[in-house]
């Protein structure tokens, strides 16, 4: 049961498992509140004498700023689980996640799902033997989860399976540690959900120290935005046509591991290595950019 009343905004709390506040989305949303008003009221549930936000975050927080006393809210009898499931599909439905906070959010949404639906669970262990046999592991119970998912979220049901696969598969010491790096991207979650827990811990240490050391030996810009501490007058690197790079790819891609190991003298190989490594990466952000 819901029902819209107006209520104060010192008798409304936050949950404490909420994200941050977004500043940018804070501030685009402040200029829409000011001219038209708040449009969407926000959802709360009572919480003795006091509201708990359910959705509505950052509209809350506009209209804090925005020193009003009181805000229009939906009050619903939401139970801790579809509390933290509104709350969770809002975070989803929104750009600036990054790849770790997707997968994270989206497996509890799972683990949710499952603990409403208990029936749902009782065929996973079923679901999960059928599917190796066929060779297709990861689609379990994927038509009732992922398609409920996409639907609340806006996202593809194969998208929806994706972000829950990282958030299952790599654990929270990796995600902590590469959380907030460059590299925060599914195709690196890709890349450990396919290594051990004890793995996935050594190889987020080592890539997060490679990128730092990376950006530690970057050159410097001054003031006018050139490259070092002289005067002297560097050019930014030109970016090649396309025509120049899909030559260069064309001609990587004829080369076989063999060709490249004789090509390459031992004391490079190292080195060449990390550069095809972030090859690698990088074609993966350009290839799961070119299927969303």
């Amino acid at each position: 049961m819901t029902q819209i009343a107006s209520i104060r905004v010192d008798l409304i709390d936050r949950r404490s498992d909420a994200r941050p506040l977004d500043s940018a989305t804070i501030d685009g949303l402040t200029q829409s509140i000011k001219v038209v008003g708040l449009i969407n009221p926000i959802r709360v549930r009572p919480v003795g004498e006091r509201y708990e936000i359910v959705s509505g975050h950052h509209r809350f927080g506009v209209c804090a700023f925005l020193d009003w006393a009181e805000i229009p809210c939906i009050v619903a009898d939401d139970d801790d689980l579809h509390a933290e499931l509104a709350m969770i599909d809002e975070n989803l439905m929104r750009a600036e996640l990054s790849a770790s906070e997707r997968a994270v959010q989206t497996a509890r949404r799972k683990a949710i799902h499952l603990e409403l639906h208990p029936e749902t669970a009782q065929h996973v262990a079923g679901a999960h033997a059928s599917n190796r046999l066929q060779g297709n592991a990861s689609a379990n119970f994927a038509p009732a989860f992922a398609a409920e998912t996409a639907k609340a979220t806006g996202q593809s049901e194969r998208t929806v399976q994706l972000h829950v696969e990282r958030g299952e598969k790599v654990i929270g010491a990796a995600l902590d540690i590469i959380r907030g790096t460059k590299l925060d991207t599914g195709v690196y979650l890709d890349k450990l959900k396919r290594l051990s827990a004890s793995d996935q811990i050594t190889a987020a240490k080592r890539d997060v120290a490679w990128e730092k050391q990376k950006s530690a030996a970057a050159p410097p810009e001054n003031s006018q935005g050139r490259v070092g501490d002289t005067a002297s007058q560097v050019q930014p690197k030109a970016k090649p046509t396309y025509e120049q790079m899909r030559s260069a790819i064309l001609l990587l891609a004829d080369l076989t591991a063999d060709d490249i190991t004789s090509i390459c003298p031992p004391t490079k190989r190292a080195a060449m290595c990390q550069k095809l490594a972030h090859l690698e990466q990088v074609f993966g952000q350009v290839r799961e950019a070119a299927s969303t």
